[in-house]
C-alpha cells in the first residue's frame, strides 16, 4: 500500500499547484479586482497612479545586512557545506514513528518524491518574486514600491539561507537515508546534513512572504489573495510530507525548517516594515522612514519571589 503513496502524492500536488496557478491567473487579470483597493491601478490615460510605500522603508544598513548574509552563507557552504562527520546519529520514538508510516518502499518512488519537493520549494520560492513583479511592475508600473517589496523578499529569503546553512553545517544532523546504505553509498547524498530541513524552510519563507505582502498591499481581490495564500501554505506542508516521504528528513527535521521559514516569512517582514499599526493602505495614515522600531518595544520589569523578570513586549 506504502508503494501507492506516491502516485496519490504526484495527483495530490497537481491539482494543487495546478489550483494555485489558475487562482494566480484569476487574481492577476483581473476578473475579481477590486479598483477601490488598489490605490495603483492607472486611473487615466498618463499611466498608473503611484501610491507612495507607507511603510518603514529599507535603509543602506539593511542593504548591507542582505550582502553579508548571502556572504556568509557562501563561506557556510564552501568551508563546512558537506560535513564528512555527523554529530547527530541517534533516533526518537517520535521521527521513527512517522518515518516508518510515510517512507515509501522503493528507492524509485523516494528519488520520485524527493523530485516532488524540490519542485514545490523552487515554485514557493518564485511565487513572492515573480507576483511582485508582475503586479507592481508589468501591471502597476509602480518601481518603488516593487524596489521595497524586493528587498523585503531578499531579507528574508537571505536570511533563511544562513540561518539553515549555519544551523546543518553545525548541527551535523545524520540524515534517515543512510541507515538503509551504511556502506557509504549514499555520500553523494550529504547525509549530514538533516537538521532543518531547508527544503521547508525556503517553502514556507515565500509562501509566508505572499501572504504577508498581500496583507498589507492591497494588489488585487482580497479573497483571491487569501485563497493563494492558503494553496501556498498547503504545498509548503506537502513538501515537508514528502521530504519525509523521500526519506530525506526526519519529522523533526521538517518542524525546524518550518520554524524558520515561519519567522522569515511572516514575522521577519512585519518587524523590520509593516510594523505600521496604521494600516497606511486602507486608512491613507502615513510613516516615515524616521521612525523607531524601538517605539514600539515596551520593557516591563516584574519582582518575584527570590528575583525578578523583565518582560519585553513588541507591537507589529
Amino acid at each position: 500500500m506504502k508503494s501507492t503513496l506516491i502516485s496519490a502524492s504526484n495527483a495530490c500536488v497537481r491539482r494543487m499547484a495546478t489550483a494555485l496557478l489558475l487562482i494566480s491567473l484569476l487574481g492577476l487579470a483581473g476578473p475579481g479586482f477590486a479598483e477601490s483597493d488598489n490605490p495603483s491601478k492607472p486611473d487615466s490615460a498618463d499611466g498608473p497612479t503611484k501610491a507612495r510605500w507607507s511603510w518603514r522603508r529599507a535603509s543602506l544598513a539593511e542593504l548591507a545586512g542582505i550582502a553579508v548574509a548571502a556572504g556568509g552563507t557562501l563561506y557556510s557552504e564552501a568551508a563546512y557545506g558537506d560535513p564528512k562527520r555527523p554529530n547527530w546519529t541517534s533516533t526518537n520514538r517520535f521521527d521513527d514513528g512517522i518515518r516508518n508510516a510515510l517512507r515509501l518502499d522503493s528507492a524509485s518512488a523516494r528519488d520520485a518524491a524527493g523530485s516532488i519537493g524540490d519542485g514545490l520549494m523552487g515554485l514557493l520560492i518564485a511565487e513572492p518574486i515573480v507576483d511582485s513583479i508582475y503586479t507592481l511592475g508589468y501591471r502597476d508600473r509602480n518601481w518603488d514600491a516593487l524596489w521595497q517589496t524586493s528587498v523585503i523578499n531578499l531579507e528574508s529569503f537571505t536570511f533563511t539561507a544562513l540561518v539553515s546553512s549555519v544551523a546543518q553545517n553545525s548541527i551535523k544532523r545524520q540524515k534517515p537515508f543512510i541507515r538503509e546504505c551504511p556502506d557509504g553509498s549514499c555520500s553523494n547524498e550529504q547525509p549530514n546534513r538533516g537538521m532543518p530541513s531547508g527544503h521547508v524552510a525556503f517553502a514556507l519563507t515565500g509562501a509566508g512572504l505572499y501572504c504577508t505582502h498581500h496583507a498589507y498591499q492591497s494588489l488585487y481581490d482580497p479573497a483571491t489573495a487569501r485563497a493563494i495564500c492558503a494553496t501556498s501554505l498547503g504545498l509548503a506542508a506537502v513538501d515537508g510530507v514528502v521530504r519525509i516521504m523521500a526519506d530525506r528528513h526526519y519529522a523533526t527535521d521538517v518542524i525546524a525548517g518550518s520554524a524558520i521559514g515561519l519567522f522569515s516569512g511572516f514575522l521577519l517582514p512585519r518587524l523590520l516594515h509593516y510594523w505600521s499599526e496604521s494600516e497606511p493602505e486602507k486608512t491613507g495614515a502615513k510613516s516615515t522612514s524616521d521612525d523607531s522600531f524601538l517605539k514600539h518595544v515596551s520593557l516591563t520589569p516584574q519582582i518575584l519571589n527570590g528575583g525578578g523578570s523583565l518582560n519585553c513586549d513588541v507591537k507589529f
